[in-house]
């Protein structure tokens, strides 16, 4: 995308950054509902879809705006996006981008939390080098790829994160953005995009770039209704359901709130689950490993190579017959 033709996001939609909102369930709420916690099942759910309809929030009320095409240069741009804290979205980023890392893929993990970034910390990485960095070297390298080496994990994941250079930070503007991803996928057939939780002119301008946005829920109310809050603003945005799919993070069979109660709220399908299993991510976060790399016959490994060869276009997986009923079959 030429540096000329982009607009600001913020301008075009008119997006106020809602960092200072807060999604939560209020007690009475959930007080309302006709089922004890101990009496809900698979087939009874705390979340109905008119819950959600009465906030002013269901997506479909919302129309379908203008995107801006993504990135035309011949790599794959996924951003991962977290309605809400904790709905493990960076523990996707990082072994989605791992998981290629690991069979060979080039593969490059930004992490634009600028401030903040979890990456580094989920992976046991120190930055030694920052966005603003590779953003003045892809500026100086023209319309090429980028002519430099990332920081690189252990499983051969490369990363970009801006680390402690705060002082870099007035450099990152967005309409420098476009080169810096164009300069990535040069050199990277797989760039994934972690830090996204809210609706910045950052975050919007690199969403503009993505060829796809996995929106991160789990099952909880909260969750699914800040879900369903940016599900409006990605409309707004342009960015309809062939664009950003829905993931279910920590999925449990029996949870009180269901896929379906989710897929109603919603009115979009689940494309994906990734079972829950705490004690094996912790794990993992605190090695600084893949989840694969400590437990590769996991149910939760399993899901996530499921996902990766899916939204990595992948046509044949290095994995066992099942594939497709794991990802599309029940849950």
């Amino acid at each position: 995308m030429a540096k000329g033709n982009f607009v600001r996001p913020a301008s075009r939609a008119g997006i106020r950054d809602p960092r200072n909102s807060t999604f939560v369930a209020r007690l009475d709420d959930l007080e309302r509902q006709s089922h004890r916690p101990k009496q809900i099942s698979a087939e009874t759910s705390m979340l109905r879809a008119e819950d959600v309809e009465i906030m002013g929030e269901l997506p479909a009320q919302e129309p379908l705006g203008e995107a801006p095409a993504p990135l035309t240069v011949a790599s794959r741009m996924i951003a991962v996006f977290s309605p809400k804290g904790g709905t493990g979205g960076t523990t996707v980023a990082c072994n989605l981008g791992g998981t290629l890392a690991r069979i060979g893929k080039n593969v490059v993990l930004v992490d634009m939390d600028l401030q903040l970034g979890a990456v580094p910390v989920a992976l046991n990485l120190r930055p030694e080098r920052s966005i603003g960095e590779i953003m003045r070297l892809a500026e100086a390298a023209g319309r090429g790829p980028l002519q430099t080496g990332l920081d690189r994990h252990a499983s051969g994941l490369c990363v970009l994160a801006q680390g402690d250079r705060i002082e870099e930070l007035p450099e990152i503007t967005t309409d420098r953005l476009p080169r810096l991803f164009d300069a990535l996928g040069q050199s990277f057939p797989y760039v994934i995009v972690d830090g996204l939780r809210d609706f910045s002119d950052h975050a919007v301008a690199t969403m503009d770039l993505a060829h796809l946005v996995l929106l991160v829920v789990t099952q909880d109310v909260p969750a699914v209704r800040a879900a369903a809050r940016c599900l409006r603003i990605f409309r707004r945005l342009g960015y309809g359901p062939d664009r950003v799919r829905l993931i279910v993070n920590r999925f449990q069979k029996r949870a009180p709130v269901t896929i379906e109660a989710i897929q109603n709220a919603l009115g979009q399908p689940v494309e994906a689950v990734i079972h829950n299993d705490f004690p094996l991510v912790e794990q993992s976060l605190n090695l600084g490993a893949l989840v694969g790399d400590v437990k590769p016959t996991s149910r939760v490994a399993r899901d996530i190579e499921t996902i990766t060869w899916h939204y990595a276009g992948i046509k044949d997986p290095p994995v066992t017959a099942g594939f497709f009923a794991r990802l599309f079959g029940k849950h």
